[in-house]
């Protein structure tokens, strides 16, 4: 394929909704505005509103690398602070009583590489320490028991954090602000595409005719994968063999944070057949079961998420939502490169769902091609985000087999019938054999580390120790290193008392997030009136 000018002149993106339109305002932004961005979205098919909770990079290496302050962008999307993830009953089921643990963001210290859990195993195995690991070893859980905000009222963030929002609303957002910038928005129902003798899309085109042409075209088109699957024939790399999980209801209930308080976390409660999500925005909250049909029938399901719910759920809307856990074999083929659900899907559990976006178009740009499709390029892009869904997918697997849930079929089959991948296999018994799984971040005491070296290695050890302690899964003894340096032991004891008083300092002074978003929320409309204001005059 040769051509005379080899620079990106057009880029075609097909698909609208959260992926379609971050992919077009990434891009743009990150090409410098120098290149013909087209979205095509079509007026017929349903947005899938997943999504809304996510993980912290989406912060640094989304929302900043767009220019987009907090006020910005958070007021028009609903948007609230995540501080980790509070898993309920994932050791017994609600018929038993609760139980809970967070896996929470930031870095647990370490004293000389040897991290903080692990002094905190050997206070557990040889004193039975009775402060859970993740209280001991973080600073934020009381912050999240009282519904604080990780921000003090003056905007000083003490608290690594993600966010909840409504992902649709985020797409309007985004199409807005990249539409004010240049990209081009058509609604149009696609139906074909025209391939040039490489196989490379020249076109695609509409149900009337008209042809959309470009050097590169972004699959955005969700399940449906238009161009990835119906065009380029590309198959997927399934995973049912390790997540049971293939189905979803979702309801949206009202919530009064005036009253209440806003959660500063996701909740994820262990079901009979999968587990419930609970994300908390400002006026609202996104809740859904995810279950496995092997296990229980759509009607079944139905009754256990308004059953726990009770009157709030009574004479809602229950959306049913049919996935499976997947990847393409390669995400990016010819000229085409798949994003979002086009991509692959994994089962929500660690709400990866955006991440799993913006890293796929962080990976793009930095190995952005020209007309020529260098197929070296198009093999690193594919690779880095196989290793990305493949790690991430193993870490989710590992909450379900880790389980010591029996109480029902599907938990029972989770536990001894489902594949444990090779890797997950090799974390597990470095778990227990006591060996830290994986180094911490550069850079522990930052709030932010470097995108690259969190692509590598997603998952350190704070949060495998987050799950694998919370559920008891504790190596056989602690680690030997530290029967021979006590001033090891000395330093923890030291680190662990100024947690507990941070924490309870956090506790006592930091703002809920209920008021602080409040602020932020009246600050947003302050500065939206005065630029109306400016422009009028």
């Amino acid at each position: 394929m040769t051509h005379s000018q080899p620079k990106i002149e057009k880029i075609v993106i097909v698909g609208g909704g959260s992926s379609g339109w971050m992919a077009a305002s990434y891009l743009a932004k990150s090409l410098g505005f120098n290149v013909s961005i087209t979205v095509v979205e079509s007026p017929t098919i349903e947005r899938i509103g997943v999504g809304e909770a996510t993980v912290p990079t989406i912060k640094s290496e989304f929302f900043d690398t767009l220019g987009l302050a907090e006020e910005d962008w958070m007021p028009a999307c609903q948007a609230t602070y995540k501080l980790g993830v509070k898993f309920l009953n994932w050791k017994k089921s609600l018929r038993e009583g609760s139980d809970y643990y967070y896996h929470n963001f930031g870095e647990i210290p370490s004293i000389d590489e040897v991290p903080l859990t692990h002094l905190w195993i050997k206070k557990r195995l040889e004193e039975h320490y009775q402060v859970p690991m993740d209280y001991a070893c973080f600073s934020s859980l009381l912050a999240c028991d009282l519904n604080k905000s990780p921000r003090f009222m003056d905007g000083t963030q003490v608290q690594h954090y993600a966010y909840h929002f409504d992902a649709l609303l985020l797409a309007n957002f985004l199409r807005d602000w990249s539409k004010a910038r240049g990209v081009n928005h058509c609604y149009d129902e696609l139906v074909d595409a025209r391939l040039d003798e490489q196989g490379n899309i020249q076109c695609v085109i509409s149900d009337q005719g008209t042809e959309y042409h470009g050097d590169l075209f972004i699959d955005c088109s969700g399940f449906r994968s238009f161009l990835i699957e119906k065009i380029l024939k590309e198959p997927s790399v399934f995973y049912d063999e390790s997540l049971l999980t293939d189905r979803a209801i979702a309801v949206n209930l009202p919530e009064e944070p005036h009253l209440t308080g806003i959660r500063p976390y996701t909740s994820a409660t262990a079901f009979d057949a999968g587990w419930l999500w609970e994300i908390p925005l400002f006026t609202r909250s996104g809740n859904g079961y995810v279950y496995s049909s092997q296990f229980i029938s759509e009607e079944a399901a139905e009754k256990e998420i308004l059953d726990f719910f009770g009157e709030r759920a009574k004479g809602l809307n229950l959306r049913h939502i049919k996935f499976q856990s997947r990847r393409r074999c390669r995400s990016w083929v010819k000229n085409c490169v798949s994003i979002g659900l086009a991509s692959g899907f994994l089962e929500p559990l660690e709400s990866t769902g955006l991440y799993f976006v913006y890293a796929a178009l962080f990976q793009l740009v930095k190995h952005f091609p020209d007309k020529n499709m260098e197929p070296a390029i198009r093999d690193k892009f594919n690779q880095k985000v196989q290793y990305m869904v493949e790690d991430v997918k193993d870490f989710i697997v590992m909450h379900f087999k880790t389980s010591p849930r029996e109480d029902t079929p599907f938990w029972r089959a989770n536990k001894y019938e489902t594949k444990t991948p090779p890797s997950l296999q090799l974390i597990l018994e470095r778990q227990r054999a006591g060996i830290p799984i994986r180094k911490s971040h550069q850079g522990d005491n930052q709030l932010y580390t470097s995108f690259a070296a969190r692509f590598e290695n997603f998952w350190t050890n704070s949060s495998y120790q987050c799950i694998l302690c919370g559920v008891d899964q504790l190596p056989k003894s602690p680690l030997p290193l530290l029967y021979h340096r006590p001033d090891i032991l000395e330093r923890g004891e030291v680190i662990f008392k100024e947690i507990a008083e941070h924490s309870k300092y956090l506790g006592e002074n930091l703002p809920t997030q209920y008021e602080y978003l409040r602020h932020l929320y009246a600050q947003a409309e302050r500065k939206a009136s005065s630029s109306q204001t400016a422009v009028s005059a």
